[in-house]
């Protein structure tokens, strides 16, 4: 945003005491699939630009025996196009049987933005003596602004189909390995490949993020734009400038993560400007308690990249206020963040701060309007699945605003037709009332669930391996699976498997790195099974 910061400035910070964790190498087995990933991390490959992990795909394809390239093209500029398919026939008791299908995808979410290549990664135990795999800073396992994406998602998954491809006791069975691009954003290669360049019809995409669930089912969702008007004046004589940040929120999954109680920095400004705006909470009050104030806004942005499937960790607001209360105001301001981070665990880390600076202003009813507009937006869960209260049906994620074309951005999901239309029939409703206009974009399908011979071989091949009676579930975020199933017209057996991942898609990602052993010990136990001759 255009302005001068002042070389005065107020700055509040708090931070919090963290335990101290030991440091240790990136190591983790199968030795494979760690050589294969390590590689991935020196390699720049954000959503829509993944060719440096393509051309490696292609590299390591090549020198397998047996490996056939069935599709890649190196100057597709078409998702649909930058895919690529590899098979390896089957051999002896096993030349004429159907291909097996494995699928990743070869992007990952940048946080906190596209320059953190090559990663810096490293490993350590936790106060249980658990090994986890992380990137960024060390000090990032208790401050997450000192992290990155580590890229497991899904850089594990194509890891693990390169080290399948190479592994020896493997060799007999025919394989299909099908690598995407732009899942982070639209899932665009999955969406938009020829149907007729796969032939297996049991698809094992290695995406999931708990090493004994298999997911059979998934939400589809559709990203919601609210664009309207603003009134610009310019600042009142006297007025002082201040800009309020919210930042250190653990952000997270805006599908997994969205019924965890994880704070939205939009939501969070949006709320301390709303209680501290003097025409819509007028609270004049005496001695310590909190005031409020004539308050114009000046910006309101989210502080990292858009992302939509991201729930927002910091955002920014500059306002303008009677310059006599500035000190009032700085004082307030901190008693009630300091409240926040006590009422709303588990942001221990929210960080909160203040900087004078000089810029012109919305004027009262745009900013009246529009904070009031944001409070109304939904966020967060909608509705639970009927008879399965621990999941969640639909939500919403208040992803983005720009004030420079006044846009504003939600993420909806969900896994019924009826409840995500009438969630958008709320959003326009919410939009008309402020006269904004509100449209959809950017739509993918649920993956309906359904059993099948290859949800039995898993459950069965799980049983045995992590000892859990029932590992299948359906998920709340969009996978590529609702794409390929729903352009086989349904003919296809599918599921989503992985190792454990936490807190993908900010800085505090990390690999809990004994599950991708027991992983890669789950899904070729599954290929065995699925191989398996009757006697």
């Amino acid at each position: 945003m255009p302005g001068t910061e002042v070389a005065s400035e107020l700055l509040l910070i708090s931070k919090t005491e963290e335990p101290e964790l030991k440091i240790l190498d990136d190591s983790f087995e199968p030795k494979a699939v760690h050589d294969h990933f390590m590689e991935l991390t020196t390699r720049y490959h954000p959503s829509g630009e993944e060719n440096q992990v393509r051309e490696y795909v292609m590299e390591c394809a090549r020198k397998i025996e047996g490996v056939e390239v069935i599709h890649y093209d190196s100057e597709a500029k078409d998702p649909g196009e930058r895919v690529i398919v590899l098979r390896r026939k089957g051999s002896g008791d096993h030349a004429s049987d159907p291909y097996v299908t494995l699928q990743a995808h070869m992007d990952m979410v940048c946080s906190p933005d596209k320059n953190i290549f090559p990663l810096k990664v490293f490993g350590y135990l936790d106060n249980e003596g658990a090994k986890w795999i992380k990137a960024g800073d060390t000090d990032s396992i208790t401050d997450p602004k000192k992290g990155t994406t580590l890229g497991a998602d899904d850089g594990i998954g194509v890891a693990t189909i390169l080290a399948i491809l190479e592994d020896n006791n493997l060799k007999d069975y025919p394989i299909e390995c099908f690598l995407t691009v732009q899942e982070e954003t639209d899932m665009g290669g999955a969406a938009n490949f020829d149907k007729s360049l796969l032939i297996g019809r049991k698809y094992i995409n290695v995406d999931a993020e708990v090493v004994d669930t298999i997911i059979y089912g998934s939400a589809g969702g559709c990203n919601v734009q609210y664009e309207g008007n603003l009134a610009l004046s310019s600042v009142p004589c006297g007025y002082t400038n201040l800009k309020l940040s919210i930042s250190g929120l653990l952000g997270g999954h805006s599908g997994i993560n969205i019924n965890s109680g994880r704070l939205n920095a939009i939501k969070v400004l949006t709320e301390i400007l709303i209680r501290f705006n003097k025409r819509l909470t007028n609270l004049d009050v005496e001695g310590e308690g909190i005031k409020s104030y004539d308050l114009r806004l000046i910006s309101l942005q989210r502080d990292e990249d858009p992302i939509s499937n991201k729930i927002p960790s910091c955002a920014s607001a500059i306002i303008a206020i009677p310059g006599g209360d500035k000190e009032e105001f700085v004082n307030d301001f901190t008693v009630y963040c300091e409240a926040l981070k006590v009422q709303s665990q588990p942001e221990e880390n929210l960080v909160y701060e203040i900087k004078e600076i000089t810029q012109n202003s919305l004027d009262e009813a745009s900013t009246d309007a529009l904070l009031c507009l944001l409070q109304q937006i939904p966020h967060g869960v909608i509705h639970m699945i009927p008879g399965k209260t621990s999941l969640v049906e639909t939500s919403s994620n208040l992803a983005n605003i720009a004030l420079q074309n006044m846009l504003i951005n939600a993420s909806n999901r969900s896994s019924d037709a009826n409840s995500m239309n009438a969630l958008i029939q709320i959003q326009k409703s919410i939009g008309e009332l402020f006269k904004y206009s509100v449209g959809t974009s950017d739509s993918y399908p649920p993956w309906e669930p359904s059993n099948s011979d290859l949800l039995d071989k898993a459950q069965n091949v799980y049983k045995e391996i992590y000892h859990k009676e029932d590992a299948a579930t359906v998920i709340h975020a969009g996978l590529e699976c609702s794409y390929v199933v729903q352009k086989y017209d349904g003919k296809i057996d599918c599921i989503s498997i992985g190792p454990t991942i936490l807190n993908p898609h900010t800085g505090s990602e990390c690999l809990k790195a004994d599950t991708v052993e027991t992983f890669y010990s789950a899904v070729t136990s599954l290929i065995q099974e699925l191989f398996q001759k009757n006697a």
